[in-house]
């Protein structure tokens, strides 16, 4: 019996072993040529019929892993692009539930920097841990496009008109090379230089910092970065383009993009030159044209990177990078808008219109430089010196109006202003002139320069290899700047008895400021999987900032008095409303100048900031999860001596004491899907001059002051993402939400004096502003040959933006100083100091107004591609819904919507053509010309010739139809804006593209497709949660069948 029941037994624990048995194929793909390892390709597993059972990504050591439930013969594909397809027959048995394949060598088939050469099944999306990436021949581009053309047709990527790049929501901040820096901090170099032929693929994710990828503490420095992988023919190679433009109205363009790369090098140079706003061809465009104003810029660069050759980690381990960086801009902008402020429920809302022209030149010189050495294996020391100088220049004039009533609900009101501007404008229109409340013309000039150097340097070293560590970061920077401002203007009150204003004012504000601190942080590994880090960082930063204001107009009522025989005629000349000299003069000596020192609102300050901060965190790493959570404890002392002479002459100190905690969740499902859920609290104390009993009245349609009654806001972050990728569909998925809200936030309460258009300020505490954003991307290649392919990108967004709005009318009086605030505000027989202004907030009629807008954006794109072809379909929508719980004006719906198409032909003998035409319409602008249809088409033809087509000539034509606009409008609890700028938008251009590249005969030891030591978010799943990585030569043996 005994014996029975353990046959039976065994037999019951094999049938379990056989149902549980899982057949695994294992293998590592390299490069045939390069022998390196070829990550993020595609390896599945078939059947005989070629039905798929799994499949899966490779690492970056190229490994993958495969398994079958069941035995049988089946075959392993790798694929990817730029190479040919790899197959290998295996079969699984119960006797052989495993095989490693080795090393498996697969075969190039790139076309060397060919233009026309598309894998038509190319993957656009994939996704592995926290990496997105983009196979660039999966996208097509016009002939001599630049890296931004790419860019914008990338799945979950939004570029602004403005040219500020967004991932999954979060702002691209840096661009990389193969893992290493390219220009650090400057996106627009790469967008506006880097030509997408050299472009192999772009992966997307947070970088950690430098602290974070060699200690594996999350300091929560991330910065979002696109890291472009060039194609590896280049490597040991020259690749240089030269492009240069002219089109009609003057329109002019030149570029040169020179590179070098080797095993161990890169050096790129670049300069390029433009009157075009810097716009590029190709790719979809947002509801904007071609950028606000007409911009003229030159730009010139070198970047390079140096290692010799060492493993990561391995003792003298040497690494130099660093660029420098030459800008200039010249710019003319027309603004054109209409406002309305909400006022208080039952009070009609405050109407301004503006029409402004600035002309402005700027300079900024930039370079930086990093050293990364390990002296042993166990220590690695970074070294960042950094330097910039930018200086600007820019003048202006602007005139405006306010008005109390809607001028455009005036029967044929098109121009309030040149109405109103007009001669003899209150005879020639009644109607407008009687809701007019004042009017503003003003011109401005100015200009500013900035010195700064800083340098921070880290130490870390490892104790033992389990995960102990611990590391130094010290930081220095020096800042030195001076601005000077001057401007005229000219206010006319359209109130009985309120006399014009005339002011002639100049400004001089030099500063100065520097920084140090030192961090000290330790890791100790607590137990299997768990880490215990503390962390201490001091800081101290001095800022010394000045401010020197005159009132130039003063000088002609002291022109003649006895006490001021100094002021000449020249110098009363200034204070002349009809006759005042050049904008920029000042008075002929130091003394006369300072007879007109504004004592109200000149400032001197010297801020001295001391911080300690004491971060305690604990971490747990396996396989599958990420887990770290930490708080900040935060002590700061804050001294300020501040003077605003006939005000307040004051030393302040202030002490605070803030816990900011913050937790990260990671949970892999698998090597492609991913879940990240992060919550961040944090404190923000108010400025300090925020807090001083002062007023600042400069500005006499808009005076400011200070609110000793403020409390810090408390800001509570919550993200959650999802990334998801199936590599037999190439179907990639990506969800995701972020909330934040703000207690006690800082805004700025505005009364309005509904008599005079003057509008008095002072920062408020208030509750209830919050707001939320999700997102989903969906991308997947359609069809059995995967021709076809669908994306979308859809955000649903949620603001509760909360504000104060009030007015005063004529009439109230205070309690406190039984007098007419209205009467006062026409006469200087009252001393308008602090208490006086403090009370018309306290007697003012204000209400709390919540705007409640919902937002949805949505980005369709639907694309078949074949070798020479491909067309895609697109549809854009954004559509603003608000409502606000007091003012009925504020409640408004606004339509952005986009449908078109776009195409491109590539032909054998050279000849490409690329178009695009769409249909861009707006609806529930309040100005009625801003509700339009637009039809817009560009195109382009470009036919290469000379040996290997190193010559293209291509015409590029912008809005052929010349209907491009340019409107936007913003909304606030408390404002809304609709405005328009001048762009450049209607125009052609004849391009000469040249391309010299030198390959060099036989092939290297490396390929810079392959990243390098940065191949994207560091591995925290070692000790220690400190990166690791695959050192040494890839395995031989293997091959392709």
């Amino acid at each position: 019996m005994k014996r029975n029941f353990l046959l039976l037994l065994l037999s019951f624990a094999m049938a379990v072993s056989a149902v549980a048995q899982r057949y695994v194929v294992t293998g590592q793909a390299f490069d045939g040529k390069s022998r390196n390892a070829v990550d993020f390709a595609s390896a599945v597993l078939l059947r005989t019929d070629s039905s798929a059972v799994a499949a899966t990504t490779t690492n970056d050591d190229g490994s993958f892993t495969l398994q079958a439930k069941e035995a049988g013969h089946y075959i392993v594909k790798l694929s990817y692009v730029g190479f040919k397809p790899f197959t290998r027959s295996v079969e699984l048995t119960a006797d052989k539930d495993s095989i490693n394949l080795g090393t498996l060598l697969m075969a190039s088939n790139d076309k060397v920097l060919g233009t026309a050469t598309v894998t038509a099944t190319a993957a656009r999306v994939e996704q592995k841990d926290d990496t997105t990436m983009f196979s660039a021949s999966a996208y097509r581009v016009p002939a001599g496009s630049t890296l931004e053309s790419l860019i914008k047709q990338l799945p979950g990527v939004e570029v602004s008109d403005e040219g500020t790049i967004k991932w999954n929501g979060k702002t691209v901040q840096e661009f990389l090379i193969n893992g290493k820096d390219f220009f650090k901090g400057d996106t627009k170099t790469a967008m506006k230089n880097l030509p997408t032929e050299l472009v192999s693929k772009i992966k997307a994710y947070d970088k950690k910092s430098d602290y974070t990828e060699q200690t594996g503490i999350d300091d929560g420095e991330e910065t979002t970065v696109l890291d472009i992988s060039t194609k590896r023919e280049l490597n040991e190679s020259w690749v240089s383009n030269i492009d240069v433009a002219y089109g009609n109205h003057d329109r002019y363009s030149a570029r040169f993009f020179g590179t070098r790369f080797t095993d161990n090098t890169r050096v790129t140079a670049f300069g390029s030159m433009n009157n075009t706003n810097d716009r590029g061809f190709g790719g979809p465009r947002g509801f904007g044209g071609g950028g606000g104003g007409l911009t003229a810029k030159k730009d010139a660069g070198l970047d390079f990177s140096w290692e010799n050759g060492k493993a990561k980690r391995e003792a003298g381990r040497l690494q130099l990078g660093g660029f420098m960086l030459y800008n200039h801009s010249s710019s003319d902008v027309i603004n054109k808008s209409n406002s309305e402020t909400f006022l208080t429920s039952g009070s009609s809302s405050s109407f301004a219109n503006s029409l402004s022209q600035t002309g402005s030149h700027s300079t900024n010189v930039m370079a930086r430089l990093r050293l990364e050495w390990n002296p042993d294996s166990m220590t690695n020391i970074n070294f960042q010196p950094r330097y910039n100088y930018s200086e600007s220049h820019n003048s202006g004039n602007s005139m405006s109006a306010t008005f109390n009533n809607n001028p455009y609900d005036i029967e044929n009101m098109t121009s309030p202003l040149d109405s109103i501007f007009a001669k003899n404008a209150a005879q020639r229109n009644p109607e407008l002139y009687a809701m007019m409340v004042n009017t503003n013309k003003r011109l401005s000039m100015g200009d500013s320069k900035s010195h700064s150097v800083s340098a921070n340097v880290n130490l870390v070293r490892r104790l033992s290899s389990n995960g102990r560590n611990i590391s130094l970061r010290a930081s220095g920077g020096y800042t030195k700047s001076e601005n000077h401002s001057y401007a005229i203007s000219s206010i006319t009150y359209n109130k009985e008895g309120k006399a014009k204003s005339f002011l002639n004012q100049y400004s001089t504000t030099p500063g100065r400021n520097y920084n140090y601190s030192v961090r000290l942080g330790y890791v100790e590994p607590l137990g299997k999987n768990w880490f215990g880090e503390v962390r201490y960082q001091y800081s101290y930063k001095y800022n010394k900032s000045d401010r020197s204001r005159y009132n130039l107009n003063e000088l002609a009522s002291l022109y003649g008095k006895d006490d001021y025989k100094d002021i000449t005629e020249s110098d009363a000349l200034l204070g002349s409303e009809t006759n005042y000299p050049v904008l920029g003069t000042l008075p002929t000596t130091n003394k006369v100048l300072n007879y007109v020192r504004d004592l109200n609102n000149s400032q001197y300050a010297t801020y001295k900031y001391t911080d300690h901060t004491a971060t305690v965190g604990i971490r747990y790493n396996t396989s599958a999860i990420r887990f770290n959570a930490g708080v900040d404890f935060n002590p700061e002392h804050t001294n300020m001596a501040y003077n605003r002479p006939s005000q307040v002459d004051t030393v302040v100190t202030r002490d605070v004491f803030n816990v900011s905690p913050q937790i990260r969740f990671r949970y892999k499902f698998s090597k492609t899907n991913q879940l990240d859920i992060r919550y961040r609290g944090s404190s923000s104390q108010p400025s300090m001059t925020d807090l001083l009993a002062v007023v600042d009245d400069s500005n006499p349609l808009s005076i400011s002051m200070g609110n000793p009654g403020l409390k810090p806001s408390w800001n509570n972050t919550i993200r959650v993402n999802y990334n998801g990728y199936n590599p037999t569909r190439q179907q990639g998925i990506m969800g995701g939400f972020d909330i934040t809200q703000t207690r006690n936030s800082i805004s700025n309460r505005m009364v309005y004096d509904e008599t005079t258009g003057v509008r008095y300020l002072r920062p408020e505490n208030i509750n209830g502003n919050w707001n939320g954003r999700g997102m989903f991307m969906f991308n997947s290649a359609m069809g059995k040959d995967k021709l076809f392919n669908i994306n979308t990108f859809t955000s649903l967004s949620y603001d509760n933006a909360v504000g104060y709005v009030s007015n005063m009318q004529s009439g109230r009086t205070t309690a406190a100083n039984s007098y007419n605030l209205f009467a006062l505000a026409s006469t200087t027989a009252v001393n308008k100091d602090y208490n006086y202004y403090n009370s018309i907030f306290n007697q003012a009629t204000s209400q709390k107004n919540t705007t409640r807008t919902i937002g949805v954006d949505e980005n369709l794109n639907i694309s078949y591609r074949k070798t020479w072809f491909d067309v895609s379909l697109l549809g854009k929508l954004n559509y603003q819904h608000a409502r606000a719980t007091v003012q009925d004006n504020a409640n408004m719906d606004t339509w952005n919507f986009a449908y078109g198409a776009s195409a491109n032909f590539n032909f054998d003998f050279g000849l490409s053509l690329s178009t695009d035409i769409r249909m861009n319409s707006r609806r529930g602008y309040t100005d009625a010309s801003m509700n339009s249809n637009e039809l817009l088409w560009n195109a382009q033809i470009a036919q290469s010739f000379l040996k290997n087509k190193a010559a293209t000539l291509s015409i590029q034509f912008y809005d052929i139809l010349h209907k491009q606009s340019n409107v936007s409008r913003s909304l606030t609890a408390t404002q809304r804006i609709d405005s328009w700028n001048n762009a450049i938008n209607s125009y052609f251009m004849v391009h000469f593209i040249y391309k010299l590249n030198i390959f060099p005969g036989g092939s290297s030891k490396k390929g810079t497709d392959q990243d390098g030591d940065r191949p994207g978010p560091p591995d925290m799943r070692g000790p220690g949660g400190m990166p690791m990585r695959p050192m040494g030569p890839p395995p031989g043996g293997g091959g392709m069948r």
